[in-house]
């Protein structure tokens, strides 16, 4: 009978404990950013896409952070022209997005899906949705490193990007000198356009 009250009188105890350490610990994760943030060291001798400030040792690693990527300048003008081949490869037909993935935003493909690729062979794309043109930019591609650049205003697609290439179908990896996002995107080639063209 003692026992059982002892284990009782425990049991809240240890339970007004971890009560009192959840309280203490802040579970919020911020917001869609409004303005484009650049990329920051906080410190340390790196660059990343999300730097997490704080510490919250007493729970599993939860932190997601929904922040458009930071604005880079994409030399894409300074990179030797792509060949008449992948120039002929890249227009062939219509890219679309089939996912997107990033460990520290897990929702990031809702700014990817529903979204294709119009690549021209002078070097310009455009971005659509629903039938619509989003924007235009500018693309390049260095073959040696399999490295695609891409130059617009949407700063989810603006960067360089290293390339893993199987037929047609690329996957992006933002894992490159200037792009720290680690965003990964899938885009499967068609000749046929998107729905509404």
């Amino acid at each position: 009978m003692k026992f059982s009250i002892t284990l009782t009188a425990l049991v809240v105890l240890s339970s007004y404990l971890t009560c009192q350490n959840i309280h203490k610990s802040s579970f919020s994760t911020p917001q869609a950013a409004d303005t484009v943030q650049n990329y920051t060291k906080s410190g340390y001798n790196w660059n990343a896409s999300h730097v997490i400030e704080g510490n919250n040792p007493d729970s599993a690693f939860t932190y997601q952070v929904k922040q458009a990527p930071a604005r880079v300048v994409v030399p894409w003008d300074k990179v030797t022209p792509p060949s008449t081949s992948r120039r002929a490869f890249l227009a062939t037909g219509w890219w679309n997005t089939k996912m997107a993935f990033q460990a520290s935003d897990t929702t990031v493909h809702t700014h990817y899906m529903g979204k294709s690729l119009k690549f021209r062979e002078d070097q310009t794309f455009d971005i659509i949705q629903d039938g619509k043109v989003l924007e235009t930019g500018h693309w390049a591609f260095d073959d040696p490193n399999k490295v695609m650049y891409i130059s617009c205003r949407d700063t989810y697609f603006n960067n360089t990007w290293k390339i893993h290439e199987n037929g047609f179908r690329m996957v992006w990896l933002g894992n490159t000198d200037i792009n720290f996002t680690g965003i990964q995107v899938r885009f499967d080639g068609t000749k046929t356009p998107p729905a509404g063209m």
